[in-house]
């Protein structure tokens, strides 16, 4: 079954184990298209490239002048660069390394590690530092994946091949389909307007999954307020009587120890709503899936949220204060309002930045 070409990067977490070692970390028209900004700016240093389709037709030696400006560009840019070859040729890849100004590396037959070991071997460099350009899933892809370095699958060039290279290609075409089940962001197609309904439904979801980390969050403070034990008093007054003895200003500023205790209970019960929203916000608000960007959307996460959790600090703190009278009440009517006007920052927030779409 054939499918259509498609650019963009890849989250290999996707996919199974065995078809997950056959997946590139990124897919580009050409060796052209590739952004060598974007590589320098995530760490790497070593580009080994293939050589048939990738950077010149099968027995050619006529690289494209556009070819030439990339490798160029490349190294004007601090880049290392290595061709890995198994070809048995070694006159013409040598006249192909000095044209380009670049080292060769032979070897085994990939997809063996042996290779790209000798390539990190010889530039002393890291895995994570090196990336494997190619046109071949089968050998390019697979080989890198086994040496721990990223792959960039490259469309391959128009012309013949090795005759050898179509059972490659027959494999190739059967698991294409399934490698693009872990397509996350193709950058050959541009994203259109945002349909009303998406906006609409994330917004009924964000609710929902507002109201669940509100219930976490007004149930912590009550807990930490009114139902933890202190010997014969509440914690929340022996633990509001030392902040004012011990600690002093701002917590001074309260005229009751369990009034100076709130924003501590404020804080604690945040960042568990905080870790729910985001788990539910991420998953199925905003329905991202995989680790692909994870770790920087926890940290926007938490910048948007503390922000949030700021501002409802000080307002509930501010309304329970001046509310006043019964105290059960003043606690709960400060929470909900505070709940209310933080719900519109976070929201924007987790839309526009800490969930946003990565450009590549």
């Amino acid at each position: 079954m054939s499918h259509k070409w498609q650019s963009g990067d890849f989250d290999r977490q996707r996919l199974s184990g065995t078809v997950r070692h056959f997946a590139p970390a990124h897919a580009a028209d050409s060796l052209v298209q590739i952004d060598l900004q974007r590589l320098w700016d995530r760490g790497k240093r070593l580009l080994l490239l293939d050589v048939d389709n990738t950077l010149v037709q099968w027995r050619g030696e006529e690289f494209a002048p556009e070819v030439i400006e990339w490798v160029e560009r490349a190294k004007s840019m601090g880049f290392e660069i290595c061709i890995i070859s198994n070809t048995r040729k070694e006159v013409r890849l040598a006249r192909l390394s000095e044209l380009l100004g670049v080292q060769t590396v032979r070897g085994r037959f990939k997809p063996s590690r042996a290779m790209f070991r000798l390539a990190l071997i010889k530039f002393q460099r890291k895995p994570e530092e090196a990336v494997m350009v190619g046109d071949q899933m089968m050998t390019d892809v697979l080989g890198a994946n086994r040496s721990g370095i990223d792959a960039i699958w490259v469309r391959k060039m128009e012309g013949q091949e090795f005759k050898g290279t179509k059972i490659n290609r027959a494999i190739e075409r059967f698991l294409t389909g399934h490698v693009y089940e872990a397509l996350i962001s193709p950058v050959d197609e541009a994203p259109g307007p945002e349909p009303k309904r998406t906006l609409i439904n994330q917004i009924i979801r964000f609710g929902i999954v507002g109201g669940t980390s509100f219930a976490v969050n007004a149930a912590i403070r009550w807990f930490l307020m009114f139902k933890v034990p202190y010997g014969n008093e509440r914690f929340s007054v022996e633990a509001g009587d030392w902040l004012q003895g011990h600690v002093g200003w701002p917590f001074t500023l309260f005229s009751k120890p369990s009034d100076a205790f709130f924003p501590i209970a404020c804080a604690v019960a945040a960042t568990f709503a905080i870790l729910n929203s985001f788990i539910w916000n991420r998953s199925w608000t905003f329905e991202i899936r995989g680790k692909a960007q994870r770790a920087a959307q926890l940290r926007r996460f938490f910048l948007v949220s503390w922000i949030g959790a700021l501002l409802d600090l000080m307002i509930s703190s501010f309304l329970n204060h001046v509310i006043g009278g019964q105290e059960n009440r003043s606690v709960m009517l400060a929470t909900i309002f505070s709940a209310a006007i933080v719900a519109v920052w976070n929201f924007i927030g987790q839309r526009f930045f800490a969930f946003r779409a990565t450009k590549t």
